[in-house]
């Protein structure tokens, strides 16, 4: 009886926990990212994964709001019809300062599609223009569905912020020549920080770990570079990688982490939003 009765105290913890998670993410009922809904054609009810109304809006905005790859500005004068723009395979074209590429512009997904992980929460871009990945049951992420500007000689740098959990709120995954890697900021319980994976050893095994805390609604700024003789990475001023690559073995954790090529953003079982993700090719002087 001791024991049945601890089951059921934990069972409706449990569910208590589920139902005030779904309306606190959802604004409704339900339980962790399910709720009841209606089929339509059947008149029956069923369990589905919950879908946050933000979602629609992202998915049905209008042409003129729709990039190549996250944000071209939108036609002036007698420009060519938005049907006339190239297609969306092509790599990044929006242009900042010193030639930099605008990866995400803040008001569509463009050129970002949700990473088929299984159980992944809900992306969206928010009413702050941010990009968001919802809670899900293991990995949330976005991977570039369009080519890569270069593999070697460039810097990827993005603001990231979590929002809630205890892991990862961001795995940022790019490729590194003719191989990719995973930048991992807060993993294995929430303060890790490394690359995965230098000569098959993740990144809470090799030389590139670091332990770091990291406090909810802040933002940190992230930058990783790449060049033909090493890969370094920063949060904030803070250098946090300095490896050099000759002689080394750099390739993704085998599993999930590997469908976010070519470049991928993740959270684990976390809430997090990112912004000003942009792409720079290094110049031979750098």
């Amino acid at each position: 009886m001791k024991y049945a009765g601890g089951s059921l105290i934990f069972l409706v913890v449990f569910v208590a926990v589920g139902i005030a998670m779904h309306a606190g993410l959802y604004g409704r009922p339900g339980i962790f990212v399910w709720s009841m809904e209606e089929n339509p054609a059947t008149g029956k009810s069923a369990l589905v994964r919950t879908k946050l109304e933000v979602e629609t809006a992202v998915e049905t905005a209008p042409a003129s709001e729709v990039s190549l790859a996250a944000g071209a500005a939108e036609p002036a004068g007698d420009a060519a019809p938005a049907e006339e723009t190239a297609p969306a395979e092509k790599a990044a074209d929006v242009k900042g300062d010193a030639g930099e590429l605008v990866l995400f512009d803040g008001k569509t997904l463009g050129n970002w599609q949700t990473t088929q992980f299984g159980g992944e929460g809900d992306v969206f871009v928010d009413e702050e223009g941010n990009l968001e990945l919802g809670f899900g049951a293991v990995i949330t992420g976005v991977n570039w569905k369009g080519g890569v500007p270069a593999t070697s000689n460039y810097e990827i740098s993005l603001e990231a912020m979590k929002l809630d959990g205890n892991d990862f709120f961001l795995a940022l995954t790019f490729p590194v020549k003719d191989s990719h890697a995973t930048f991992v900021v807060g993993g294995w319980g929430g303060g890790v920080v490394g690359i995965s994976s230098v000569d098959d050893l993740n990144a809470s095994e090799n030389e590139t770990m670091n332990i770091e805390g990291f406090e909810k609604d802040v933002w940190h700024k992230i930058r990783v570079r790449v060049t033909d003789n090493k890969l370094q990475a920063w949060i904030g001023e803070d250098q946090k990688v300095d490896l050099e690559l000759e002689g080394r073995k750099i390739s993704l954790l085998p599993g999930d982490i590997e469908l976010s090529v070519p470049i991928g953003i993740a959270a684990y079982q976390t809430r997090a939003r990112y912004r000003n993700i942009i792409w720079r090719n290094l110049d031979s002087a750098e």
